[in-house]
């Protein structure tokens, strides 16, 4: 997809992540993260429009945790949007892009406008 369609900053984040579904547990690295979704290495079954639970450990007191679909599954990676999460993972996820982000403030600024087209 092209960058600048994009509504959500991406940041280049190689964090170890979880993704798990039914009696699935997947142990990968990710490549890059926004508030909106991650690309991560490929999973062996997981399927585009899979429903899957994605957490990111931060520390074993936080532990980032996200519900998500799978969005692309194929030999180059796993791309999962998201569509819920608690208040507490999405702080821990908002302060993991800002940190990350080339210009912090963009990301709050990114949050009053809608991620998705109405």
């Amino acid at each position: 997809m092209d960058q600048n369609k994009r509504r959500r900053t991406r940041v280049n984040a190689g964090f170890r992540v979880v993704l798990h579904k039914e009696d699935i547990d997947a142990f990968v690295e990710s490549h890059n993260l926004s508030l909106k979704g991650i690309l991560c290495d490929p999973v062996k079954g997981f399927s585009v429009g899979d429903e899957c639970e994605i957490s990111i450990p931060l520390s074993e007191e936080a532990i980032i945790r996200v519900c998500a679909k799978v969005v692309r599954s194929d030999e180059d990676g796993l791309a999962a949007d998201f569509h819920h999460m608690d208040e507490v993972s999405f702080t821990h996820l908002r302060r993991l892009i800002q940190f990350n982000a080339e210009d912090a403030d963009t990301i709050d600024s990114e949050l009053t406008s809608p991620a998705f087209d109405v």
